[in-house]
């Protein structure tokens, strides 16, 4: 009887591993990889509508700034490097501390 509950045991365990196996992180809500391939780097300030900052993680080892364009609502990846977006960073980090 006990060799029944320990087989029964390690066959729920390996089920268990064989369907999380397959699931996409996404789902969980966690990125698993970065959300920017390409940056721009020519000052656009005007034309955006919001800007979004995301710290590096264990997905993405870079910090990624994405604005949101008024217009068309095109999201276009930032090179946080320009001196222009590291205005917009600062300006962003100075609200947040409020």
């Amino acid at each position: 009887m006990g060799s029944k509950i320990l087989s029964g045991c390690l066959t729920v365990l390996v089920a268990c591993l064989v369907i999380t196996d397959g699931m996409s992180l996404q789902g969980a809500g966690v990125e698993p990889r970065c959300h920017c391939i390409g940056t721009e780097s020519r000052r656009i300030g005007k034309l955006i509508a919001r800007v979004k900052m995301f710290s590096p993680s264990p997905h993405c080892k870079d910090t990624e700034v994405i604005a949101t364009l008024k217009d068309s609502g095109k999201e276009i990846c930032l090179d946080p490097s320009a001196p222009w977006v590291k205005k917009v960073i600062n300006n962003i980090l100075s609200r947040n501390q409020r």
